[in-house]
């Protein structure tokens, strides 16, 4: 990628049953009252699982978008999972608070899977932490967070009891800073289509 463009930071996110992002967003909610962090409601993330992140230069969006859908045609032939569980709360360098799934064999291949098609074509962004290999699934319930805040999220989560299986409903690639989404593909009894965002 050439440095004279201004690139842009995409997602390729999971997205949970309705009943689980009540759930997730209600505890967002609590968080925030609790750290006065309100990065992620304010800003109305939505609850989610980000399998990779990778830069794209406008005049790219639409190849990115291509080889999305390819990925999910390949989605669609394979043996995956879209039953995830979690096994509670854990942080990033003081900095980020989130809800750790349980990551299997199948989900872990999603991950690689993603990044094979991806890779060739496009930059991983920034973030190590979603790279195959060195993947560390999270669905974040605070972020920016100063030392105060975490610890005060850190105290709040002992008092949570989050241990609990999520259906995933939709694929989407989304564009970060802020998080729009872009395109959606809807699990429908193990298959995927396409749908509107």
């Amino acid at each position: 990628m050439s440095e004279n463009h201004s690139f842009s930071t995409y997602a390729i996110t999971l997205y949970f049953d309705e009943i689980t992002t009540m759930q997730i967003r209600q505890l967002m909610a609590d968080f925030a009252d609790v750290t006065g962090n309100d990065y992620m409601t304010v800003n109305d993330v939505p609850p989610h699982l980000t399998l990779g992140m990778f830069h794209a230069i406008e005049a790219d969006v639409g190849k990115l978008k291509t080889l999305f859908e390819d990925f999910v045609s390949a989605v669609r032939e394979g043996d995956f999972s879209f039953d995830i569980s979690f096994s509670g709360f854990e942080s990033f360098l003081d900095k980020v608070i989130f809800i750790k799934p349980e990551v299997d064999e199948k989900l872990a291949r999603l991950n690689k899977l993603l990044h094979e098609k991806l890779l060739p074509h496009f930059e991983a962004a920034d973030n190590r932490n979603y790279l195959p290999g060195n993947w560390n699934p999270h669905i974040a319930l605070g972020v920016k967070l100063n030392h105060e805040q975490f610890e005060k999220g850190m105290d709040f989560l002992k008092t949570v009891d989050f241990s609990l299986w999520a259906s995933v409903i939709s694929i989407g690639l989304a564009s970060c800073n802020p998080y729009t989404r872009v395109c959606d593909y809807e699990i429908e009894n193990g298959a995927l289509r396409g749908i509107q965002v």
